[in-house]
């Protein structure tokens, strides 16, 4: 049972899409992924992270992520998911590395 501050910490909201096992599990997994992304975002706008330091932790927790999203994958979505793992990091990589140039 959670504490109340741990439901106010960490809340998680109900899931309203479709109940199978494997939704639900992406589901959780994906909220967790938010929320400590949601940490990160806040730790580094505080000055609390560096910029590499975040940039890194998002690319672990992204990685973390990875063999959840082959539950949900099906079909068209799945050509996105087959590609070499790294093909998304890199991307969003180049993304972030270069919102983060202006540090």
């Amino acid at each position: 049972m959670k504490t109340q501050l741990q439901k106010f910490a960490c809340p998680v909201a109900r899931y309203h899409g479709v109940k199978d096992p494997f939704s639900l599990e992406f589901n959780t997994h994906l909220q967790s992924f938010a929320h400590q992304v949601s940490l990160l975002a806040c730790l580094h706008t505080g000055g609390k992270l560096s910029t590499q330091e975040t940039y890194q932790q998002l690319l672990t927790l992204w990685d973390e992520l990875q063999p959840y999203l082959s539950l949900i994958a099906d079909g068209e979505q799945n050509s996105m998911f087959a590609q070499s793992p790294l093909a998304l990091s890199d991307f969003l990589g180049d993304r972030l590395s270069s919102a983060f140039d202006a540090d």
